[in-house]
C-alpha cells in the first residue's frame, strides 16, 4: 500500500546499507539507489548521506523514516481490518467429509475460484458414513452439514436430496494382496471368472442394477456377493478378510491397505458430484449455482 520507493528506503535504513536492503529485497543494489533517487528528487531533499562506511540519515531522512513507519504499521493494521471485515462477512458453507466421501474432492475443485468468490469460506464438518448412519446424514443436510461430495446414485438418496453432477468415477476391482490376480495391472472381466465379486445390493442404482444384468447375462461364471446399498469401512474389511474381490471406484484407490484397486478393460462408469437439501438456503442456493455454472456438465475427473 506504501510507494515502492518509501518501502526500499524504510528498508535501506533498516539493513544499514544498499548491498543488504538489496539482499532482502531480492533486488540489485543498483536497483535500490535507483529507488532512492527516484524518492529524493521526487520530494525534493536529500535522506541520506552516503560514504564509505555506509549511510547515515539526514533531519529530512529521520523525519521520514519516524513518519514511513508509522504509515507502515497503519498500512499493515488496514489490512488486517479489511480481512477480518471479509471474513466476518463471508458466507460459511458447512461441507461434510468421511473416509469415503472426502471434502477435499469439493476444495481442491473450488480452489481456482477462491479469488473471484473470496466471501464463501469452508467448514469441514466429519461425519461417519456407516450403512446405518449414511442416510439420516443426507436427509439432515441444511442443518449440520450444508453438502457432501461423492458418488451419490441410489433412488432412495434423491428422495432426501437433490444432486448436482459433476463428474466420473471409473469402475474398478479391489483385490486382496493375496489373490494371484492382485499382480495384474488390468483385468478382464475373464479373470473375474470363478471369483467372488462383492457389489452394491441390486434395486435402488439403476446403473448399478443395469450392471448386474450385464454381468449375469454375459458373465455368470462371476460369483456375484451383494454388499447392500452402501459401502462402509466394514465392506472392506469383509473382502479383505474373505478374501472376496469388491466392485470399487478409482477414488477409493488408498481406501484400504490390503485392497488393491485395479482398472478393468470396461468402460463402466458412474457419477459423482455434490448433495444438497432440497430447500438450501439462498446462500447455498447461490453457491451452486456458481458450482453449477463453471463445472456441471464439464465431466472432471478426480
Amino acid at each position: 500500500m506504501l510507494s515502492q520507493q518509501l518501502q526500499v528506503f524504510l528498508q535501506v535504513v533498516d539493513s544499514g546499507s544498499f548491498s543488504k536492503a538489496a539482499r532482502t529485497l531480492l533486488v540489485t543494489p543498483a536497483s535500490v539507489m535507483k529507488h532512492m533517487n527516484t524518492l529524493e528528487n521526487r520530494i525534493g531533499v536529500a535522506l541520506l548521506k552516503r560514504s564509505n562506511q555506509g549511510i547515515e540519515l539526514t533531519a529530512a531522512g529521520k523525519s521520514l523514516y519516524k513518519d514511513g513507519k508509522k504509515m507502515m504499521a497503519s498500512a499493515e493494521n488496514a489490512v488486517a481490518k479489511a480481512k477480518s471485515a471479509e471474513r466476518s462477512e463471508g458466507i460459511s458453507i458447512r461441507v461434510g467429509s468421511s473416509l469415503l466421501n472426502p471434502s477435499r474432492v469439493l476444495t481442491n475443485l473450488w480452489s481456482p475460484l477462491r479469488e473471484q468468490y473470496p466471501k464463501y469460506k469452508f467448514h469441514i464438518v466429519p461425519y461417519k458414513d456407516t450403512k446405518e448412519q449414511i442416510l439420516s446424514v443426507i436427509a439432515s443436510l441444511g442443518e449440520r452439514i450444508d453438502l457432501l461430495v461423492g458418488s451419490f446414485n441410489s433412488k432412495t438418496i434423491y428422495e432426501h436430496a437433490s444432486y448436482l453432477p459433476l463428474g466420473h468415477y471409473r469402475f474398478c476391482i479391489a483385490v486382496p494382496k493375496g489373490n494371484p490376480l492382485a499382480g495384474k495391472t488390468e483385468l478382464t472381466l475373464r479373470d473375474l471368472h470363478g471369483q467372488h465379486l462383492v457389489m452394491v445390493k441390486n434395486g435402488d442404482t439403476e446403473l448399478i442394477d443395469h450392471f448386474h444384468d450385464v454381468l449375469k447375462l454375459a458373465h455368470p461364471q462371476i460369483l456375484i456377493e451383494e454388499a447392500g446399498y452402501y459401502y462402509d469401512m466394514d465392506t472392506f474389511n469383509t473382502c479383505e478378510q474373505n478374501g472376496s474381490l469388491l466392485l470399487t471406484l478409482d477414488a477409493w484407490a488408498d481406501i484400504h491397505p490390503s485392497l488393491v484397486t485395479i482398472p478393468v478393460t470396461w468402460e463402466h462408469q458412474i457419477t459423482y458430484g455434490i448433495l444438497y437439501s432440497k430447500t438450501p438456503s439462498d446462500e447455498i442456493a447461490q453457491f451452486i449455482e456458481i458450482i453449477r455454472k463453471h463445472f456441471a456438465g464439464s465431466c472432471i475427473a478426480n
